[in-house]
Order: C-alpha cells, then sequence, then structure tokens
C-alpha cells in the first residue's frame, strides 16, 4: 500500500485497540475514515465502521456510547458515498437522533450539522424535500458560523433541485456567500465551501442566462480545484464541477474552447475513476452532456461512437434512473441528424432514439423534469422523421409532444425556450404540410409565431437560441404577408447580434456562430422594404453586417468627449478596450477567463457611460441622418439580395431611394458566382478551355450589368459616357457611385459589369468604389480628415505632428520560402519609387515585425507579394512576408494615425467567404480598419505582369495629383483596353473606402 500521512497513527491505534481502548478504537476507526478519504480504499472504511460497532459493544452504558455513535454514522455517511446503501443513512440518522440530546453542548453543534448532512443526503436519494425541511430549519437554530450556513445553503439548493422553487436558489446563494466570505483563505474548509458556491452559482447561471453569474461559477470552481489535493476523489468531483461550469459557458456563448477544456477534464476524471464506483455513473452523465454539446457545436460525431459505449455501459447508474438513457437518446439522435433516413445506421439510431425517449416517459411522472426533457426530444425525434421523410403521422405526434414539453417547463427556464422553438418548427412544419395538401389553417401557423416570439423573447436562453427563434417568428409573419410585424421580428433579431459574438470569443468561434445565420441582415431589410420602411432597411442592413468589424471600429472610436466628464471613466473604458483585441484563438484556463471578465467589465463600463446625461448613444451605432451623410461625396448603392425581394437601396444624404432586381435572387447569385469562380480556375490553365473561360466570365460581367448595374445607373441618370477630355484624365465630369453589395455578390465585380464589347458598362459610366458598410465609409472619411485632404502620395505632410515619418513605404517579396517566385516585383517596386520619396522593405528586409513598424511610421503602404484567402477560417488571409504570414487579424489589430493609402499589389486582397460573405473579413477591410481610409485590392489572383502594369499607372496618376479612386479607374480602363479579350485580366483591381 502506497504511505500515507496516517499510517503511523493507524498503526499505533490498532495495537491499543487490541488491548481493549475504547478510545483507540474510536481513534482507529477515524484515522481509517481519513485515509480511505485519502487513497479511496473501501476496506479501510469498512474496517472502521466495524471498530466501531465493536466499541459500542463494550460500552452499553458508558457516557462515551453517545460521542461514538457520532463517529460511527460518520462512518456510516462514507459508506453511503461510497457503496450506495441508503440503509445506512438510515441507520446515521437513527443514532445521531439517539445521540444528540445525551452529547455535551459543545459537542452538538458539528452532530447537528451532520444531522442536517444525513437529512441532505436521503432527501436526495429519495428525491423527497419533506427531509429538507428538518435539515433547513435545524441549522437555521444554530449559530451563524460558516461552517453551518455552508450546511444550510446546501440544502436549500437541494430544495430548489426537487420543487424548482428558484426562491430557494437565491437564499442558497446567499447564505453560501455569507460563509465563503467568514472562511479564511488558508482554511482546511475553504475549498469545499467556495466549491459549493460555485455550483449553486453555475445552477442559477443555466436558470437565468446570467453571464455575469456563471463566470464568478468558473472563477469559484478553477479555486476550488486548485486548492484539492491530487491525488482524491474530492478533486475528481470538483473537476467535474468545473467541467459542467465550462460546457455551460460553451453552449451559452458558443465558445468552443471551453467545451474542449471541459471535455478534456472529464477524460481525466473517468480515467481515474473506477466503474465499480458510486460516482462512475454520475461522471459518465457529465461527460456524455459535455460531449454532445460538442458535437451540436462542431459536427464532429465521430465523438459519438465512444460517447454511445460509455453511456451504454453506464445504464442503471447515475444520479437518476432516466438519465443515461435519455443522454443516450440525445447522442443517437444527434447521430441520426447526421446520418439521415437513407443510411441504415441513420435508421438504426432513429430508432434508438425513439426507444430510449420513450422508456423515460413511460418510467417517469409527469412533474419529473427528466419527463418533460425526454417528451420535448421525442417530440424532436418525430419532427426530424417527417421532415426527412414526410411521415404525416409522425408531425401530428411531435406537435403533441412537444406542446405537452412546453406546458411542463418553467417559464423563466432556459430549457423552455429551447423547447419553444422546436415546438414552432413543428407548427410551421405542420402549416406547410397542410397548405401542400390544401387544408392550411392560418391559426396554426399563427400559433407557430407565438412560440417562437416567446423563445426569442426569453432572456435566459442562448442568445443563438432567441435569435434563431426571432427570425422564425419573423418568418411567420412573412409567410401571412403581415410585413409591419414581420419588420419588427427581424429587426428583434438583428438587434440581438451583439449578443452572440462578444468580443471575448475566439475569432474562429465568431465566425462559425455568424455562418448560421447567413442572409438574415438581407430578409432584414427585405421585410422593411416589404413594409414601405428603407430607412429601416438601410439601418438593419447596418446592424447585420460587418459586426466584427464594428466591435473594431467602436473600439477605435473617439473617447474625448467623455474624457471631458468622466476622464476617469473613459481611461478604464480605453484600457478595457486594449485589453480585449480580436484572438485568433480562444485561450484556455485563467487567460479564457480574463477575456471574459474583461468583457463583462466592458459592458458595465458602456452601461456607466451611458447613465449619464447626455451620453444614452455613447458608442452606439450610428443613426440614419449620419450614415446619409456619408453620401455627400455620391450616392452609395446597397444591393440587397433575399429570398423575400431583391433591390438596391440607393442612400444619399436626402434619403433613401429604391430600385427593384426582379432577376436577383440568393439562387441566381449562387449560380453566377459559382459558374465565375470556376471560369476564374480554369482561366489560368492554359489551353483550349482558356477562351471558354474568359467567355464565361463575360457572361456574368453582362448578367450583372442587365439585371443590377444599368437599372442603379439608369435611375442615377447615369445613361451614357461622361462628357470629359480625349484621353479620360482627371476627375472632372466623372460621377462617383461606391457599391456595398449584400451576401455573394460581394464576391462578383459590379465595378466591371457591362456587354463587351461596348460602352454599355460601369467603367464607362462612373468612378466605382466599394465599402462593406456605410458605418466603415464613416469610419474613412473621419480618418482622411485627420490625415489631411486628398493629398497624393508622397507629397509633404500636413497631417498629425506625432507621426515618426512620412511617405510610403514600399514592401517587395519575390522570393517568399514555399511560393512561386513574381519576377515582376522587383520591377514594380523599382518604379514606384523613382516616382516618390518612399521607404522600401525589399526580399529578407520584409519581414512580419519591420513592416508592422513601417505602417506605424509611413503615411502610405505599397504591397507587391504574394497573398492568400482562407475559406475555411477567412480571418487567416494574409500577406506572406519574407519569415510569414501577415495575417488579417495582425492587420486589424493595427490603430494607425495619420493613415492614407494602402495598395494591396497582390491576390485575392478582397475575396471574402462564402460562408459569411457579409462581413467582409479580407485584407482591404483590414487595412482599412486598421486606419487606411483608402485601400486598392483584387477579387481574385492576378497576373504578375498585369499587376505591375496597374500598379505603377496607378503611382504614375497619384503623383500627378489624381486621387486614388479617380487614378484606380483609369489605370484599368487601360488594362481594359490592352487586354480587351481578358477581362479576368483587368477587371480583379477595385478601391475601398473614401
Amino acid at each position: 500500500m502506497t504511505w500515507t500521512p496516517f499510517d503511523a497513527d493507524i498503526e499505533r491505534n490498532r495495537g491499543l485497540a487490541a488491548e481493549g481502548s475504547v478510545n483507540a478504537m474510536s481513534d482507529l476507526a477515524m484515522g481509517l475514515r481519513d485515509r480511505h478519504r485519502y487513497t479511496g480504499e473501501p476496506a479501510d472504511l469498512l474496517e472502521g465502521i466495524a471498530q466501531l460497532r465493536a466499541a459500542l459493544g463494550y460500552t452499553p452504558h458508558h457516557p462515551i456510547r453517545h460521542p461514538l455513535m457520532a463517529n460511527l454514522s460518520a462512518l456510516l455517511l462514507d459508506h453511503f458515498q461510497w457503496f450506495g446503501d441508503v440503509s445506512a443513512l438510515h441507520e446515521a440518522l437513527a443514532r445521531l437522533g439517539e445521540a444528540l440530546p445525551e452529547l455535551a453542548e459543545e459537542d452538538r453543534f458539528l452532530v447537528t450539522m451532520m444531522r442536517a448532512d444525513t437529512l441532505i443526503l436521503l432527501a436526495e436519494h429519495h428525491a423527497d424535500p419533506a427531509f429538507l425541511d428538518d435539515a433547513i430549519e435545524s441549522m437555521s437554530r444554530l449559530p451563524g458560523e460558516p461552517a453551518a450556513q455552508f450546511v444550510r445553503g446546501r440544502a436549500l439548493s437541494l430544495r430548489y433541485t426537487l420543487t424548482d422553487d428558484f426562491a430557494a436558489l437565491r437564499d442558497s446563494a446567499a447564505v453560501l456567500t455569507r460563509s465563503v466570505r467568514a472562511t479564511p483563505p488558508d482554511d482546511p474548509n475553504y475549498a469545499l465551501r467556495i466549491c459549493e458556491l460555485g455550483n449553486v452559482l453555475q445552477l442559477s447561471a443555466e436558470r437565468t442566462g446570467d453571464e455575469s453569474v456563471r463566470e464568478r461559477a468558473i472563477r469559484y470552481l478553477r479555486t476550488a480545484v486548485a486548492g484539492t489535493p491530487d491525488p482524491s476523489d474530492i478533486l475528481l468531483e470538483r473537476k467535474t464541477g468545473l467541467a459542467a461550469a465550462l460546457r455551460e459557458r460553451g453552449a451559452h456563448t458558443n465558445d468552443i474552447g471551453a467545451l474542449r477544456e471541459g471535455v478534456a477534464l472529464l477524460r481525466e476524471v473517468l480515467a481515474a475513476t473506477g466503474t465499480d464506483t458510486r460516482s462512475w455513473g454520475n461522471r459518465c452523465e457529465n461527460y456524455l452532456i459535455a460531449v454532445h454539446e460538442l458535437v451540436e457545436q462542431t459536427g464532429e460525431t465521430a465523438l459519438l461512437d465512444d460517447a454511445v459505449a460509455i453511456g451504454t455501459a453506464a445504464r442503471g447508474k447515475g444520479s437518476h434512473r432516466a438519465t443515461i438513457p435519455l443522454l443516450l437518446g440525445l447522442i443517437h439522435h444527434t447521430r441520426f441528424l447526421h446520418r439521415g433516413l437513407a443510411d441504415r445506421a441513420g435508421r438504426a439510431d432513429l430508432a434508438a432514439a425513439t426507444a430510449a425517449f420513450g422508456e423515460v416517459v413511460d418510467s417517469t411522472p409527469y412533474e419529473d423534469q427528466n419527463h418533460a426533457v425526454a417528451l420535448g426530444n421525442l417530440g424532436r425525434t418525430w419532427l426530424a422523421a417527417h421532415q426527412l421523410g414526410g411521415d404525416p403521422a409522425a408531425i401530428r405526434r411531435a406537435v403533441t409532444a412537444l406542446g405537452s414539453a412546453v406546458r411542463a417547463t418553467a417559464h423563466d427556464s432556459a430549457r423552455r425556450g429551447e423547447v419553444q422553438i422546436n415546438y414552432g418548427d413543428a407548427l410551421y412544419a405542420q402549416y406547410e404540410s397542410q397548405h401542400t395538401s390544401g387544408t392550411a389553417d392560418p391559426g396554426v401557423l399563427a400559433s407557430a409565431g407565438h412560440a417562437y416570439r416567446e423563445a426569442a423573447q426569453n432572456e435566459a436562453a442562448r442568445p443563438l437560441v432567441r435569435i434563431r427563434a426571432a427570425r422564425a417568428w419573423a418568418d411567420t409573419h412573412a409567410r401571412a404577408g403581415q410585413w409591419h410585424p414581420a419588420r419588427d421580428a427581424y429587426a428583434f433579431a438583428v438587434g440581438l447580434l451583439p449578443l452572440l459574438v462578444p468580443r471575448r470569443l475566439a475569432r474562429a468561434d465568431q465566425q462559425r456562430v455568424l455562418a448560421e445565420l447567413d442572409g438574415l441582415a438581407a430578409d432584414a431589410a427585405a421585410g422593411a422594404l416589404w413594409a414601405g420602411d428603407p430607412e429601416t432597411a438601410v439601418r438593419l442592413l447596418e446592424l447585420g453586417r460587418g459586426v466584427l468589424g464594428g466591435q473594431v471600429l467602436q473600439s477605435r472610436s473617439d473617447l474625448s468627449r467623455l474624457r471631458a466628464v468622466a476622464p476617469g471613466l473613459a481611461e478604464r473604458l480605453k484600457d478595457a478596450f486594449e485589453r480585449l483585441p480580436p484572438s485568433a484563438r480562444q485561450p484556455r484556463g485563467a487567460a479564457a477567463d480574463q477575456r471574459y471578465d474583461t468583457d463583462i467589465l466592458l459592458r458595465h463600463l458602456l452601461e456607466e457611460a451611458r447613465a449619464i446625461p447626455g451620453f444614452a448613444d455613447f458608442l452606439a451605432p450610428p443613426d440614419f441622418a449620419d450614415l446619409a451623410a456619408c453620401a455627400a461625396r455620391g450616392p452609395v448603392v446597397l444591393i440587397n439580395v433575399s429570398r423575400l425581394r431583391s433591390d438596391a437601396l440607393i442612400v444619399r444624404p436626402s434619403g433613401v431611394t429604391t430600385v427593384g432586381l426582379p432577376e436577383v435572387t440568393p439562387e441566381s447569385v449562387a449560380e453566377r458566382s459559382a459558374a465565375f469562380g470556376a471560369a476564374l480556375d480554369a482561366s489560368t490553365r492554359p489551353g483550349q478551355g482558356e477562351a471558354a473561360a474568359q467567355s464565361a466570365v463575360t457572361q456574368v460581367l453582362g448578367w450583372l450589368w442587365d439585371a443590377i448595374a444599368e437599372p442603379v445607373l439608369r435611375h442615377l441618370g447615369h445613361t451614357s459616357a461622361p462628357a470629359v477630355p480625349a484621353g479620360g484624365s482627371g476627375s472632372g465630369g466623372w460621377p462617383r457611385v461606391w457599391w456595398s453589395p449584400v451576401g455573394r455578390l460581394a464576391l462578383l465585380p459590379v465595378h466591371a459589369a457591362g456587354r463587351f464589347p461596348g460602352t454599355a458598362t460601369v467603367l464607362d459610366r462612373v468612378i466605382s468604389c466599394y465599402t462593406p458598410t456605410l458605418r466603415a465609409l464613416r469610419h474613412a472619411r473621419i480618418r482622411q480628415e485627420r490625415a489631411g485632404d486628398g493629398r497624393p502620395v508622397g507629397s509633404p505632410a500636413s497631417g498629425p505632428a506625432d507621426r515618426p515619418a512620412d511617405g510610403l513605404v514600399i514592401v517587395a517579396v519575390q522570393d517568399a520560402p514555399g511560393a512561386t517566385a513574381l519576377r515582376g516585383v522587383a520591377r514594380e517596386a523599382a518604379t514606384i519609387a523613382e516616382l516618390a520619396p518612399a521607404t522600401r522593405l525589399n526580399g529578407a528586409a520584409a519581414t512580419v515585425d519591420s513592416v508592422r513598424n513601417a505602417l506605424q511610421s509611413h503615411t502610405s503602404a505599397h504591397f507587391a507579394c504574394h497573398a492568400a484567402s482562407d475559406p475555411e477560417d477567412p480571418s487567416a488571409g494574409h500577406l506572406l512576408l519574407h519569415d510569414g504570414p501577415l495575417s488579417i487579424l495582425d492587420v486589424s489589430a493595427l490603430d494607425l494615425t495619420g493613415a492614407r493609402l494602402a495598395v494591396l499589389s497582390a491576390c485575392e486582397t478582397s475575396l471574402g467567404t462564402q460562408q459569411i460573405p457579409d462581413e467582409s473579413l479580407h485584407l482591404v477591410s483590414a487595412f482599412q480598419l486598421a486606419g487606411y481610409p483608402q485601400v486598392v485590392g483584387t477579387l481574385w489572383r492576378v497576373n504578375d505582369r498585369v499587376a505591375r502594369l496597374v500598379a505603377v499607372e496607378l503611382h504614375e496618376r497619384l503623383a500627378a495629383g489624381e486621387d486614388v479612386a479617380t487614378a484606380l479607374h483609369h489605370a484599368v480602363r487601360h488594362c481594359r483596353e490592352r487586354f480587351a479579350r481578358t477581362p479576368t485580366l483587368w477587371a480583379a483591381h477595385l478601391c475601398s473606402g473614401q
């Protein structure tokens, strides 16, 4: 046996006990109990109980009998915890009741608490809250010492679990908080008490969705784990509690890092837990819940096979006879959704899920929470069977089951929100089924909308659940042609987006959840247009697109107005913004907790600032008047593409006008986008397919002209080429338009639309610029005003005096490691350097650090190098420098004062992603966020020679005094003249920003 600190005392007392010493028998028993708790060896516990029974046999009438009975009761409690034999609890309760009146006053305090502990265990085992009334009442009579408050807090917490009495949980948290505050951190019981408080706060957060409460729980549970000796079963139990809190954090906030940390903790716990112990079942439950949540969010279904095996082996164990079957049903259901009915294994999973949920429904009373959960999931299973197989009977069963589950679930709980959205889905599916058969009942559709509305307005529910519900709520009104309430419901959904992607989340997690809501902003705007409210349509597009970029813009806002009235608050706000930059991957442990704490602090600081008179809209999104003012130098055309309708919303300072685009649908855009992408790929492979590829590109450009650009330009009065001097030099006479395509349309070159050959083209009618949102354009104009006017690159500085240098930096990387050589880069850089004073970073000098430093000390930058986009992780798109990538996140983290222009003469620097095109996650937008009001980039891979031609002419024109958009416009037109039959060579370049 491994040495323990109890061994010596145990052997000494064993010798004395053999001589008949009753005191030694008692001391031996307590030492054996301590060693059992340390090692988990049950033989020690059984020997200790035997020693105390022997001691009681020697003392039938001796006063020591009653303390011995109390000690025996303590070991019987451990016996129950280890073996699950409830008779041990009943014996302990009887012996404590007999001993308590006979004990000395100084011993009654501890024994009264032990009796209350016994009652708590009996209440938990029998699911009978009657035992708790006695425990709580007896604890309330004791002095308010930390130990008594701790036991009372545990009893109140269990009352909530058994009765759903939320007031009891609030009282428990208050009592346990007092207990922890009165316990010194070096007290041996501190970890025990703070752990219980953490568990209670976690229960409260599950019920209310209060994030700040959950974060306190995680912090306390980490403290408890850190303060528990290893190895010990107590440590495993506390790790289980921490894992549960991390699971809830991940589930509520879509934080995959938290989910993975929780699953990893539970794997450690299971590996160290014997399958024959009483704890095994409960820990298996926690593991199954955690794995199921992780798979729900990541789709990593391979994890489910192991989970099914563990759950099957754990049947008959756990906290409740129904819990393991219920969890197995969830796992089979999730696996079925990924496999489908066409797969034999999928059909088996559906049958297994249905059987498991039915088993729980049949074996639990209606008032049991497991009954309601199983009923709701049984309804989900039938709904899935209907959706995948069209079974009309299944949808009727689904509606009935989910309706019953809603009625059995507490109104103010997070769970009710999830049940309500499932109930709404079932009702909506029933309505559609009726509609197909010609028997549609509008009341069914209205009932679905009511269920969705309640789920959306449930503040305890997860943000993603609420947004999905709000969107579905709006869809029910849209389906009924009720456009004003549809507009309001869509607006409610869009307004919840900031809750979905808080700053503390890793960028990968933010991108993943936003991708699940693709098209929400477009549908919201379309709903507002049907309601005759174009200004709200513009506002909803602003709030629903560029959400991640909007967070960066908010953190770069001018705090001078707040600093004038509350300098301390302004400084704390600035510090919080700086401590919460976008993160590529979520850290784990204390570092993750720190990001959560900072994000919560930031929210409270903003609330504090907005409570100051005159600051109600502090750092809020700009109102419509401010957005419309962005169009002072030319109209901004938001091209909205929705399944409900598609329109161009033309924003000018005077208001919004709309142009219907009946030929534009999400399907037509997806079809052209796919054809365009395939043609671009084919155009890079020399051979017979190259001409066909250019023809396909030309056809898409023609469709963009017919369906979008021509109707918009005709509405604006641009029906022919402007009257300009021969040669087209300068901006005089050329009107300007800012394009802001919505959704996947942003992947296509609207600025190059036209019917070729001929002058029915955008390039021959207007100068085009792009902006991802009106807010981004507003930010660019503010930055340009701070940097000075539209001076050509390299002209004398007139910007802020705190810039350590001025002018242009040219970054040229011809031979980046692992990439093909760019032969024209050196010539491009040398030619541009001859046009204006410039700092050059060539080859090995162009490291990530040197480039980052140069960007902070120069007003303009020109990059001639490789670039790459990443469809799976758009924020990982990058410029390839000598020693590695300079990513989108790296660039957007910069906050450059006085920056003016960035030219990205590289591939795909303005190419977004199919999954979340509305976020404009590409290098061009990153440089705008960093502070450049004007950025030139490309939509696809560009030919090295063509890139050099366009870049050199751009800089030549800038040196001659033209503004950026005009210079690029004419450079592209000249390139088109040279390569008229090859649009992939001339159409990629664009200008974004001011």
